[in-house]
């Protein structure tokens, strides 16, 4: 019975866990020549086709930003009715706001996986259609075995791919670069809130900020 209760409780937290968006940094990259330390002014351009997830992108990172000294600025405050600004409009954004460096945010690819959980009943009492286990069976036994049936799970999600750029303003170099794989991204808000506690996070590891 307690071996029962332990699966059924992980089948519960697995369930619970693809049901909500996350955020993981995959992998980070920072140039080594340049030193890009104590940045305090950066504009944020998030390269997105649709133009509510370009502003939620950006604002979720100024104000991640904020909380940590230093200011951000979204660049569709400045540069409006586009989701892909225009390259000159955003070079003179860059000078306008005397920005010290431009923070990008792109989704790189979506792609579609499905996990499968099975079911947690055993032998005797399987879950399913099985007859050579009916002599075995016993009222008391199947009780207690459908009580704490699981039946299987079959889950299908989206896992972006995004990437995360730092230029200095300066030399127009790639300062850091990060990957992140965000579950569910069509959940924009959530996404963006871990995308950038992680990106900050990674960029103060580093140094930058």
């Amino acid at each position: 019975m307690r071996n029962l209760l332990r699966i059924a409780a992980l089948i519960c937290l697995t369930v619970m866990l693809c049901s909500c968006a996350s955020v993981s940094m995959v992998d980070t990259w920072r140039n080594p020549s340049l030193r890009g330390e104590g940045i305090r002014k950066i504009l944020v351009v998030g390269f997105s086709p649709k133009q509510s997830s370009r502003v939620v992108y950006e604002d979720t990172l100024v104000s991640e930003l904020s909380r940590h000294g230093v200011e951000g600025v979204a660049s569709y405050s400045i540069i409006q009715g586009s989701a892909l600004p225009d390259w000159y409009a955003l070079d003179r954004a860059v000078r306008r706001v005397g920005a010290q460096a431009v923070l990008t945010v792109q989704t790189i690819k979506v792609e579609r996986q499905t996990t499968v959980q099975p079911s947690a009943i055993a032998t005797p009492y399987p879950g399913y259609w099985y007859p050579p286990a009916f002599p075995d069976w016993d009222f008391p036994g199947y009780y207690r075995s459908m009580a704490m049936y699981g039946p299987t799970y079959v889950t299908t999600y989206d896992i972006a791919t995004m990437q995360v750029n730092l230029f200095d303003a300066r030399s127009d170099k790639l300062l850091w670069a990060g990957t992140i794989e965000a579950t569910e991204p069509e959940k924009v808000t959530r996404v963006g809130k871990e995308l950038a506690r992680e990106v900050v996070k990674a960029l103060r590891k580093e140094g930058v900020l």
